[in-house]
């Protein structure tokens, strides 16, 4: 037999009035009164009909999110930054994969607008923009990473790796290195490639020279192979800086096998700082993003497109920071 908020609203003796404002923490409710309906739901067993809700209200009480890969380390505090906050507002988070797949990304535009979301944050740079449109054809508020093409209910959190990055190429100078290698992701993705362009400029504005700069996968196979190249053709940078932890550490990994040593012989930088980079052997060091921030800023965002329909949308900037290890060291006498 199912429960009802009448049945809790009787074995409490309060109102249904009541017993919502409990439920849904809406309005003060005296201590006594509060402990006396959470009995009365605790005994009887009894689960919001979040389903008839929305029906009368025509949207649902969450936030989506949208992510590419559950398995990859860079979305673990950015998820938990997110869904802290939407908690904090009594709201419920609706996660998505798109697992780099259009068919799984399709689905889960599907299921934000059959579910009748608030709001989604699509932080992943690789994804369809006609998806997004999709979205926004519903009046369903969306916020992009890295996308700085704002519109009515559109926001953009945008990575600021200038401060990281510049941070990084004057420690690499500072310890005697003169030749680079860069190691990126697809430049098919658009955060790859302004990222790329800023290594580029900013580590030929202090001097240094570019020996190699190779598109590998996003993967620690791609750090590998990049290196497997350099040591073919006879180019022996003094230091590589990454596009992501997981390249950087493919990288490291290849560097012993092919018997050039982290950091006497080559000094690695990654990016992101995920939470594995510190346990690297040797201890990673990487231009670090406020991922849990990331998150935050995302909501924020949303929140503010959902409580003002006019809105055109906004971009929020989240800086990085460099975080020195020990996978960096004084550059090796040519």
């Amino acid at each position: 037999m199912t429960v009802t908020m009448h049945d809790v609203a009787k074995a409490a003796n309060v109102s249904i009035t009541t017993v919502s404002h409990v439920l849904n923490n809406t309005r003060p409710i005296a201590p006594e009164t509060r402990k006396r309906v959470l009995k009365a739901v605790q005994a009887l067993d009894y689960y919001k009909n979040t389903s008839a809700r929305m029906l009368v209200r025509g949207f649902s009480n969450a936030f989506g999110l949208i992510i590419s890969d559950i398995e990859n380390p860079f979305f673990h505090r950015l998820i938990k930054g997110f869904e802290r906050a939407c908690r904090a507002e009594n709201l419920e988070l609706v996660l998505g994969m798109t697992n780099y797949e259009q068919s799984s990304a399709e689905a889960t535009v599907r299921r934000m607008i059959e579910d009748k979301v608030r709001g989604v944050a699509v932080m992943t740079s690789q994804f369809d923009a006609k998806l997004v449109d999709r979205m926004l054809d519903r009046e369903m508020p969306v916020v992009r990473l890295d996308d700085s093409r704002l519109k009515h209910n559109k926001s953009n959190v945008h990575i600021d790796y200038s401060k990281g990055v510049l941070q990084a190429v004057k420690h690499l100078r500072s310890l005697g290195h003169s030749r680079v290698g860069i190691i990126h992701g697809p430049l098919t993705v658009l955060s790859a490639k302004r990222y790329r362009k800023l290594l580029i400029d900013v580590v030929e504005q202090h001097g240094l020279e570019i020996v190699d700069c190779a598109e590998v996968e996003s993967h620690p196979t791609g750090g590998a192979a990049a290196i497997q190249r350099m040591y073919a053709r006879q180019v022996h940078p003094t230091a590589v800086i990454c596009g992501n932890d997981l390249i950087a550490m493919g990288a490291m990994g290849e560097a012993f096998r092919v018997g050039w040593r982290v950091p006497e012989d080559l000094s690695v930088i990654g990016s992101d700082d995920i939470a594995f980079a510190a346990y690297a052997h040797p201890p990673l060091s990487s231009i670090g993003i406020p991922r849990d921030e990331l998150g935050l800023s995302a909501f924020r965002a949303l929140q503010q497109m959902v409580a003002d329909p006019l809105n055109h949308g906004s971009e929020t900037a989240v800086p990085t920071q460099f975080v020195v290890r020990q996978s960096c060291g004084p550059a090796r006498r040519l």
